[in-house]
Parts: C-alpha cells; sequence; structure tokens
C-alpha cells in the first residue's frame, strides 16, 4: 500500500505540472501595454479643434471585450467623460493627463501624457501701407507673444523673400497681401494667424511724355494726367493749372505733389516749326546711265523723323531719276508741317550701245583663234579692264570683261561680260593598242575624253566574252581577265561604247551616242 501511495502521489504531482503547461500554452498572445494615443500633444489656446485621447487596449490584446474594461482619467473635470475610453480636451494651460486602465481579469495599467498649450496670439500689423514709391519700400509684421515664428507672406509678387516678417517690396505695385505666421516646432499641424495688408503705390512717377515737335501758330496742350486735387508748380511764371498750353518753343517743366506729399518731376522740349528747312538745288544735271540721284534731307534734323514724297513715287530721303523733268519733293517733319520744293533735273544722254552678253566659248578647240569683244567706234573714250583703249578687245581665255565708255558730253556708260570656256562637242579616245609589259611605258588602256557626262564602256574578246568594263573618263584596265585570276592574252580585242554629253553650259544633256572600235594587247 505504501507503495501505491507513493506512486499516486507521484501521478498526481505530474499531473499538476502538465496542466500547468497547458494553462500557459492557451493564454492569448499580449502586445505592449496599453497607452494613451492622442490627435496630437499640443493644443493651440482658443480653437476650435479639440484634442482627442483614447486608451488603445487593443495593441495590447486584440481579442479582448473593451466594453469589460474600466476607465478612469486625471484630472476629472477636464475631459470630456472621465470614465471613456475616447475624451477630448481643450485646455486652457499646459496639462498632464493620466488614465486607469482595469482589464477584465482585474489587471491594472497606467500611462500618462502631457498636453502642451500654446497661447492663443495675433499678427500685428499695418492693415495699410501706402508710400509714394513702393520700390525699396519694406512690409512689416509681428506677434504679441515670444515663441518662434514661421511667415508667409502671399501672394509672393514683388517681395524680396516671401518668408521673413519684414521683407523689402522690389516692384512698382498696389497689392493686398496675406501675411501668415505659425508656431514653428510642430511639424505638419500649426497654431497660426493671419492679417491682411494693403499695399499701395501712391504717386511713383510722372511723365509728360516724348519731346513735342509743332507747326507755328498751333497750341501744344501739356497734360500729366494726374488727379486735380495735386498740387502743381510749372517753370511757367504763375501757372499752377493741371494742364499748360504752350505756343513757343522751349523746354517746359513741372512739380506736381499729391495730397500726401509725393513730389514728382519732368520736364519737356516743345520746338514749333514752320516746316523742315531743305537745301536743294533750283537745277541739276546728270547722265542717265547712272542716273541723277537727288537727297532732300533737311539742314536740321531735331524735328525728324521725316517723311518724303517725290513725285516719281519715291518715299525715301533720296530719289534717283533717269530722264529730264521737273521733279516735286514734299518733306514732313514729326509735327505735321511740311515743305514742299521744285527743281528742273536735266538728264543728259549716257551712251547707248550694244554689248556681248555673258557667252561660253571653246578654246581647248581653237587654240590659234582670237575672239573678239566689240563695241561700235565713235565715242569720245574707251577704257578695258586691262588698259586697252580701243573699241575691241582680243580675249584667249575665260573671265570677266569690263569697259568705260564716255560720248562727247562726258556721259559715261560701264558694261560688264562673263566668259566661260565652254567645248560642247564630246572626244573620246581609246588607243589601238598598249604593251602590259611591265617597263612603265604604255603599260594600261585607259579611257580618254572630254565633256562625257555619261559612259558605258565594254570591252570583249575575240568570243564575245565581257572582259573589262567602265564608265567614266579615266578609268584604266591593266590587261587582266575577268576574275583578275591570270593576264590576258597577247590578241585583238574589240570595244564598243555609248556616252551622252552636255550641250551647252546649263546643263542640257544629248541624246545617247555610240561608238567601237579595236585595241591589241602588245607584250
Amino acid at each position: 500500500m505504501k507503495n501505491f501511495s507513493q506512486r499516486l502521489q507521484g501521478c498526481i504531482g505530474w499531473l499538476t505540472v502538465i496542466l500547468a503547461l497547458v494553462a500557459v500554452m492557451h493564454v492569448p498572445a499580449r502586445g505592449q501595454e496599453p497607452y494613451i494615443a492622442t490627435s496630437q500633444n499640443y493644443y493651440c489656446a482658443e480653437s476650435e479643434n479639440e484634442v482627442t485621447m483614447y486608451c488603445n487596449v487593443l495593441a495590447f490584446d486584440p481579442d479582448t471585450n473593451v466594453d469589460e474594461w474600466t476607465f478612469s482619467w486625471s484630472p476629472a473635470n477636464e475631459v470630456s467623460n472621465p470614465t471613456g475610453q475616447l475624451v477630448t480636451i481643450s485646455p486652457e494651460n499646459t496639462t498632464s493627463y493620466s488614465v486607469e486602465m482595469v482589464a477584465p481579469d482585474g489587471s491594472i495599467y497606467e500611462d500618462e501624457i502631457t498636453i502642451t498649450v500654446y497661447p492663443f496670439f495675433s499678427v500685428i500689423t499695418d492693415p495699410e501701407v501706402a508710400i509714394c514709391s513702393t520700390v525699396g519700400g519694406q512690409l512689416e509684421a509681428a506677434v504679441d507673444v515670444a515663441d518662434a515664428m514661421n511667415w508667409q507672406w502671399e501672394p509672393a509678387t514683388g517681395l524680396s523673400n516671401a518668408s521673413i516678417p519684414n521683407p523689402q517690396v522690389l516692384a512698382e505695385l498696389t497689392q493686398t497681401y496675406t501675411v501668415t505666421a505659425t508656431i514653428s516646432g510642430l511639424g505638419g499641424a500649426s497654431c497660426t494667424a493671419s492679417a491682411q495688408v494693403d499695399l499701395i503705390s501712391i504717386f511713383p512717377d510722372m511723365e509728360l511724355g516724348d519731346d513735342v515737335v509743332a507747326c507755328s501758330e498751333e497750341t501744344v496742350t501739356l497734360d500729366p494726367g494726374l488727379p486735380v486735387n495735386y498740387a502743381y508748380d510749372w517753370t511757367v511764371d504763375g501757372a499752377t493749372l493741371p494742364v499748360l498750353d504752350v505756343n513757343e518753343s522751349g523746354t517746359y517743366g513741372l512739380t506736381a505733389t499729391s495730397p500726401e506729399g509725393c513730389v514728382n518731376s519732368d520736364a519737356i522740349t516743345v520746338t514749333f516749326t514752320d516746316g523742315p528747312v531743305l537745301q536743294l538745288p533750283d537745277s541739276a544735271t546728270g547722265c542717265a546711265s547712272a542716273g541723277l540721284l537727288i537727297d532732300a534731307s533737311p539742314v536740321d534734323a531735331s524735328t525728324g523723323p521725316f517723311s518724303y514724297l517725290w513725285s516719281n513715287g519715291s518715299s525715301a530721303s533720296t530719289a534717283t531719276f533717269y530722264a529730264s523733268t521737273l521733279a516735286q519733293v514734299q518733306v514732313t517733319d514729326a509735327g505735321g508741317c511740311a515743305t514742299a520744293a521744285t527743281m528742273f533735273l536735266e538728264v543728259l544722254s549716257s551712251p547707248e550701245f550694244h554689248f556681248p552678253s555673258d557667252s561660253a566659248l571653246c578654246f581647248e578647240d581653237f587654240p590659234g583663234v582670237q575672239y573678239q569683244l566689240s563695241v561700235p567706234a565713235g565715242y569720245a573714250a574707251y577704257q578695258w579692264m586691262n588698259g586697252s583703249t580701243l573699241p575691241s578687245l582680243s580675249i584667249d581665255g575665260p573671265g570677266v570683261y569690263g569697259l568705260v565708255v564716255t560720248n562727247e558730253i562726258g556721259c559715261t556708260t560701264e558694261r560688264y561680260v562673263s566668259v566661260i570656256d565652254f567645248c560642247s562637242e564630246p572626244l573620246l579616245f581609246i588607243p589601238s593598242a598598249f604593251t602590259p609589259d611591265g617597263d612603265g611605258l604604255n603599260e594600261v588602256l585607259r579611257i580618254e575624253g572630254r565633256n562625257l557626262e555619261q559612259l558605258e564602256f565594254e570591252l570583249y574578246n575575240r568570243w564575245g566574252g565581257l572582259i573589262w568594263e567602265a564608265n567614266s573618263i579615266g578609268d584604266y584596265w591593266h590587261g587582266q581577265g575577268p576574275e583578275r585570276t591570270h593576264y590576258a592574252q597577247d590578241e585583238l580585242y574589240l570595244w564598243k561604247a555609248k556616252y551622252r554629253h552636255y550641250t551647252d553650259p546649263m546643263g542640257q544633256l544629248s541624246p545617247w551616242y555610240q561608238a567601237s572600235g579595236s585595241v591589241r594587247i602588245i607584250r
């Protein structure tokens, strides 16, 4: 019995251990301890966006029944529900909040979080900044708390730096800006305040306009286009009205002052004229070949720009006449004042003669021939480019040839002709024999010729087999067989050719021509 009792106690001991292990194996997996989760760890004073705090017990035990937990928040009077899992707060000061969380099995967990409260603040700036000229002006803003701020001006138009509280204005403009200050260090969230600033450019500059040219007896009104409540001080004694009427040449200045005390000045020169002063002859003489050039540019250019109307239709400051006429011109200045002039122009006859046109001559085929460039005799003088003074000039090569002919009244005519070397007759030369024996003399059969634009040359043996072919002047044959593996026999070979040539210097091609012959290899 004793042994049985001992054995029974031993079995009971082992059974207790096994049951304990089974119990451990069935405990649910647990994560981190319950904690306070929050929408943000700060609060902007007087903000409508409350801070939300939440007891996260599911992170500790995803399978737990939240309804079986109890919660107790402190300080209880500052949370929306002292016993709730989720609460909202709107603290007035920086506060530490704690919560006691009791699990269904009676386990107690605690957590604490501090919510930093940032004070309510305002942006302090002038709602309206009116400056005589905004270029170089400055906008300024500040806040009524000591916290560090991030700044932003919108739009950034015309500002030196839109991210500082006191940017400089770089442009002339009237613009409404919104400046926003944000407490720095809060990440993506923000406690902000904004204000609006109207930047006004009061009186940045004044323009009386470009200098004026007007006709005598006219009146010119100078008007800066400013409001009537400005103060005006013209350089004319006693002139204080917004506009000034002038009828005498001179420089007129104005100093204008806005009601805010902004001052600007400008000056303008007014010139009254009776029209452009022209320096034209009553008459003029010239030769027809060059034409008679008349220049109607005014003596005084200060009243320009000018417009011109000639009797021959020209609208430039100069006009060229090639026949005798009574010429007229009207010149109008910048003020619309016009001056007209008439002059008799006598245009004398220049030599008129036939001169060869540009030509193509074949110097190669006729080396002993002297070609002649000729003009009629009987004029007072002749002058060729090479120094010859005769009516005719012998040429023996291509080139550009010029001639000046002078008549008895001294008028000249100048002519030029271009002569090119072109032989339209084609030449094809094939030797009757050649000696490819290595002595360096007459070693190859070479295609020679001239003006062969398209060529088809073929060489055959006595049995009609194609031995060699060529398609351009200068091609040559060493006397090898078609595969270039051996030399051709010393015998007679037949050739035939088709070709086309240029019929004129413009590149016109002829019909196809044919030729044939023979050539012998001699070694």
